[in-house]
């Protein structure tokens, strides 16, 4: 019987380490190779902290989630400089140098010897020694480790790790901090694989460096292959089946060569089945036990009737009928003029205007931008024409900061953005939208809309465990407010719709709708009727007729001159870097100069 309890224990040991890496891997989709490293840090602080320092239980539970979060915070400062492939480079770096720190600082650590004797724990005067006298504090401490883990998952705070996940540029054009998420994510990910470290270490009474190799960190990646990335319940499930394995093995009395031999073997067989045959795992992200999409419609505030979700469900295969519906959608909400999202009017102690000033950027020898001046202001919508590669696009990235300018300011209201980064900028209420939409495609449309809104508590972690009420609370009523922009351009049915189902054109809405919720004053938009058909075209300018009529400050950069004319008010016309010429839409377009260098600039 202590053997089943013994494989039970390690179960649980496993998820909370499983919890705490997939929050980087699921969540974020930052690989690490070092997690074995994390834990190893958390059981040795635990041992040194009850063998050396006289730390008792659970006092050495926290000081192994204090140890290890602060390493995991110092690993995560050179990460965010790399990506990729780089960052499972330098993470496996760190688990080479903890590893040979282990092993090589023999007076602290013991060494390839380990620590043995390292204090069994009491509760209620009973101390803890057999694995069933560990299981029902193991499996408290795995149930309190994945309410953190997926209250972060599932706040604010873990949306933005979404994001981030999905699209860095777009989540910085949203406003959010990649500095801070990255590094907070890391934080708690050392955080929980501390205290799975602490317990590890009194459950055995031993530590050694071998426990925490690199073979220990590929199989906690194991663990969220097979089980499900970005959800928690595969987590446990992943832990479950591969901590198992080896103690199974063992019973078949193979042979201690043999035992490990077979144990590496299936393994590598698991992980290479599930990467060809079921790469979302055996409980992929989204997947939640007795929920269905109608359900969660009307969870939040009765998104959607059920029978509005079979209609749609039914009829939304042909593009122009969606297309149209949501035309008219639009429409019945902008009869009502009172019923506006808020955040669509312009604040009135805000003016709202950008100017950039002598703007010049280089690469190498080709001029993107030359002396380049502009003002936008909320009394019109601007217009930045030109043929292909006349640098319109360049100029947005000029403005928003994802480049910066090698002379020139950029002012909104009389403050100047320059150095500030792009997610600065947007707070300071410049957001753009891509021509290529770059919206968050694995999840749902509503998730899209509340990522752009700002100040939101929850994704603070200090607010996030210290105020989970407020959380809630604002989290709700943000849920109101995003719903309120998906129907005001038409979209509110497919609130809970996964975006990468939606029509290109939806997509296009989406992103206003997500432009809108950001509750900016300066709105670039960069295309917006690219690749949609006149449908959709309708549906989009309708929606910066509108936006435009409340104050905020529009400028278009777009290729259809009838979409020019349709809608702005003032045109800037861009060649190689320079504006060369400004008016209204059909002053310039009657240029015949202009003209010959639109139609024919070379792409």
């Amino acid at each position: 019987m202590n053997f089943w309890f013994h494989v039970v224990n390690l179960g649980l040991i496993i998820s909370i380490l499983g919890f705490s890496l997939n929050l980087l891997i699921g969540y974020t989709r930052l690989i690490s190779l070092a997690h074995g490293a994390f834990y190893g840090v958390g059981a040795y602080a635990a041992a040194i902290g009850a063998l050396r320092l006289g730390i008792s239980f659970p006092w050495t539970i926290l000081f192994s989630i204090v140890v290890a979060s602060i390493f995991a915070t110092l690993v995560a400062w050179p990460a965010l400089r790399v990506r990729h492939e780089y960052l499972i480079l330098l993470t496996l770096a760190v688990q080479f140098v903890v590893t040979g720190v282990l092993l090589a600082w023999t007076s602290v650590t013991g060494g390839g010897s380990g620590l043995p004797g390292i204090p069994r724990p009491e509760a209620f005067g009973r101390r803890l020694v057999s694995p069933p006298d560990f299981t029902v504090w193991l499996t408290l401490a795995a149930a309190a480790s994945f309410v953190i883990a997926y209250w972060a998952g599932q706040s604010p705070f873990g949306r933005v790790l979404r994001a981030i996940r999905e699209d860095e540029t777009a989540t910085l054009a949203m406003g959010k901090n990649l500095t801070y998420h990255k590094v907070a994510v890391f934080t708690i990910s050392g955080a929980l694989a501390g205290v799975a470290g602490s317990l590890f270490a009194h459950y055995q009474a031993f530590v050694s460096p071998r426990s925490f190799d690199l073979d220990e960190s590929i199989f906690l990646i194991g663990v969220i292959v097979v089980g499900g990335a970005g959800n928690l319940v595969g987590t446990i499930v992943g832990a479950a089946l591969l901590a198992s394995i080896p103690e199974l093995l063992r019973l078949l009395d193979l042979g201690r060569e043999t035992v490990g031999v077979a144990q590496k073997f299936l393994f590598g067989s698991l992980l290479v089945a599930f990467m060809l045959f079921r790469p979302e795992g055996i409980v992929p992200e989204g997947f939640r036990f007795g929920r269905t999409r109608r359900r969660e419609a009307r969870a939040v505030g009765g998104a959607l009737a059920p029978e509005a979700v079979d209609a749609t469900l039914a009829d939304d295969t042909d593009d122009d009928a969606a297309a149209t519906r949501a035309l008219e959608r639009m429409e019945e909400r902008l009869a009502d003029s009172a019923d506006q999202p808020q955040a669509l009017v312009r604040d009135p102690d805000k003016p709202g205007i950008l100017q950039a000033d002598g703007i010049t950027k280089h690469f190498g020898g080709v001029t993107a931008a030359e002396d380049l001046s502009l003002t936008l202001s909320p009394d019109r919508v601007t217009a930045l024409v030109g043929p292909n590669g006349a640098g319109k696009t360049t100029v947005f990235n000029l403005l928003t900061g994802f480049i910066p300018p090698d002379a020139g300011t950029v002012q909104v209201d009389g403050q100047v953005l320059d150095g500030l980064a792009p997610w600065q900028r947007a707070r300071m209420g410049v957001v753009r939208t891509f021509q290529d939409v770059r919206l968050f495609q694995q999840v749902n449309v509503i998730d899209n809309v509340l990522v752009a809104m700002p100040g939101q508590e929850g994704e603070r972690l200090s607010m996030l465990y210290s105020r989970p009420g407020v959380v809630r609370r604002q989290e709700r009523d943000n849920v109101d407010k995003a719903l309120s922009y998906l129907e005001f351009v038409g979209l509110r049915d497919r609130a809970y719709e996964p975006t990468a189902a939606l029509a290109f054109g939806e997509q296009k809405l989406v992103s206003l709708a997500r432009l809108a919720a950001s509750e900016a004053d300066v709105m670039l938009l960069d295309e917006p009727a690219s690749g949609v058909d006149r449908q959709w075209v309708r549906a989009i300018l309708r929606f910066i007729e509108r936006v435009s009529q409340e104050g905020k400050t529009i400028c278009v950069v777009e290729h259809n001159l009838d979409v020019v004319r349709a809608i702005a008010d003032h045109v800037y016309f861009m060649e190689l870097g320079r504006i060369i010429a400004e008016g209204p839409p059909d002053e310039l377009m009657s240029d015949e100069r202009l003209a010959g260098i639109y139609f024919g600039g070379a792409e």
